[in-house]
């Protein structure tokens, strides 16, 4: 997998979670800012551009669908993938944006194989 400087925002409450997910995108190359709440990511996505968004459903202030959809009216073409424990999750995450959904526990496996299909995607504007 090539990382070719894509830039991925990681949003998610849980502290292991971010630290494995930090790790293991970082092992493979990528720039990787991780925050734990929706309102954070956006900060950082107004100031700055990625090439992906991975996102929790259940975060403090302002949740993964709510970024979701945020996201998506700053950024229409940035892949977002929305993971949650809930599988109900699913359709919530695919209609406020998201472009793939990963129920948790998620392997990552699963996750390496979404990102290659997901940054190798090109959205048309």
């Amino acid at each position: 997998m090539k990382a070719d400087n894509k830039k991925i925002l990681v949003a998610d409450d849980d502290a292991d979670i971010r630290k494995v997910l930090n790790i293991f995108l970082t092992y493979f190359g990528y720039a990787v800012d991780c925050v734990n709440d929706g309102e954070d990511a956006m900060i950082l996505i107004e100031k700055s551009s990625y090439s992906l968004l991975i996102t929790d459903y259940e975060m403090p202030r302002i949740n993964g669908i709510e970024l979701t959809k945020k996201v998506r009216n700053l950024s229409p073409s940035m892949p977002i993938i929305g993971i949650s424990g809930l599988h109900s999750s699913r359709n919530e995450f695919l209609t406020a944006g998201a472009s793939l959904f990963i129920e948790k526990p998620l392997t990552l496996s699963i996750l390496k194989n979404a990102l290659e299909r997901e940054l190798l995607f090109e959205v048309p504007d």
